[in-house]
């Protein structure tokens, strides 16, 4: 299958979100400035480079309750700060649900 996003897939599902197997998923932790904490699963993860230590996640999307970001991504921008925790394989059914 030659995969354009453009042109659609026709697939119940976006082949996008299968290409990059096994998928790294994180839990990314923030507060927001009242001290609300905010817990959300991110597969869209990974470390970026060794010197120095370096990791990434993208957050995507808004959230209706929200003009600019979801939860995640408004906290960071409020606050500043963020923890990605690495989801270990005992907890990986459960991150996926």
């Amino acid at each position: 299958m030659f995969y354009r996003p453009e042109d659609g897939h026709g697939l119940p599902h976006n082949p996008f979100n299968a290409l990059i197997a096994p998928r790294p998923i994180a839990w990314v932790s923030t507060q927001d400035a009242d001290g609300l904490a905010n817990l959300a699963p991110y597969s869209f993860f990974n470390g970026t480079a060794y010197v120095p230590p370096q990791l990434m996640f993208a957050s995507t999307g808004t959230k209706p309750d929200q003009m600019n970001a979801k939860d995640t991504l408004a906290n960071i921008r409020a606050t500043g700060v963020f923890c990605i925790n690495i989801v270990e394989e005992v907890m990986k059914d459960a991150m996926n649900v």
